[in-house]
């Protein structure tokens, strides 16, 4: 009588969890990114209660020569100083990590929602489908997202359907469409050749349950050294389409505004911390971002990278 051989050993919970912390303390450089990433993380879950102000609170009692405390340097009372209209960083910039992070998420679960399944169904039926999806993953995938977020945020604007994160969010995600399909399609392809997939072909399993019970589960793994890539430039493209006046309108608070905002540079010179602080922010977040991105690449899969820069 022939036997249904499983894909992996399953693991109790108590072993994956071990296994997972000796993973990330093992790893320098994914415990510095994760540990940076969690306090932006914390930040925008409590930016309420942490920011000493409201971020479009315009503060007062500068001095009897700037009483609306408008361009005021850092100091005990605003440690990163205040705006051209006396609004203070360090409140803009702890609730701005919460924009940010939405966008990042955002962009970045739409990316999979769509890439993934196509390249399960490209990778597994093959053919026509597979040629044809192939066909608009790779003509997708030369698009520029900086240059679509642009075009996004143009369309949206002329229609008056837009939104303060839809374009980036979408941009982000269509542009990485095809990178979730790429390295998912060729997981399928490896994995649809297993004896295990052989064997409950032959037990009568039909295409639906392979692919639910057998594929999927054993494919998923290789997508998630994508993600922080993916975060890493949904965030950039927001600081760049923030840059050029086209994304989040004040008086929300955003890294990438406040950088636009401080563009002239007689301001950079005079008010050097209008651009200083909310640099560092992106800075920082797309270092830990992507010290994570490469320690989970070396991780599931080494060719991950070559597959996202488009390396043959």
């Amino acid at each position: 009588m022939t036997t249904l051989v499983t894909a992996k050993p399953k693991l109790n919970i108590k072993t994956k969890i071990v296994n997972l912390w000796v993973f990330i303390t093992r790893n320098k450089s994914l415990t510095i990114g994760l540990l940076i990433f969690s306090i932006m993380v914390f930040l925008a879950l409590f930016a309420d209660i942490i920011a000493p102000y409201n971020y479009a609170e315009r503060n007062r009692n500068c001095g009897e020569e700037n009483p609306y405390c408008r361009y005021a340097p850092p100091s005990i009372q605003h440690p990163f100083g205040t705006n051209l209209l006396g609004r203070d960083m360090l409140s803009r910039i702890i609730h701005g990590s919460r924009i940010t992070l939405i966008i990042a998420f955002s962009g970045t679960l739409l990316a999979m929602i769509v890439g993934i399944p196509l390249g399960i169904l490209s990778g597994y039926f093959g053919g026509k489908v597979d040629r044809f999806l192939t066909l608009i993953a790779d003509s997708i995938y030369s698009l520029p997202s900086l240059l679509l977020a642009i075009a996004l945020a143009l369309f949206f604007a002329s229609t008056g359907l837009f939104k303060t994160i839809a374009p980036v969010s979408i941009a982000t995600a269509v542009v990485y469409i095809p990178t979730y399909f790429r390295v998912i399609r060729s997981q399928v392809l490896q994995v649809k050749e297993e004896a295990y997939v052989e064997a409950a072909k032959s037990l009568g399993a039909g295409k639906l349950t392979i692919l639910l019970r057998y594929i999927t589960p054993n494919v998923l793994a290789s997508s998630i050294a994508i993600i922080p890539f993916n975060m890493t430039d949904a965030i950039l493209t927001n600081a760049g389409l923030a840059y050029l006046g086209l994304g989040i309108q004040p008086p929300t608070p955003d890294w990438g505004y406040d950088i636009y905002d401080a563009r002239e540079l007689s301001k950079i010179r005079l008010y050097p911390w209008l651009i200083i602080f909310p640099g560092l922010m992106i800075f920082l977040l797309a270092f830990a971002l992507s010290l994570v991105g490469d320690a989970l690449n070396d991780k599931f899969n080494p060719l991950i990278t070559k597959i996202r820069l488009g390396i043959k």
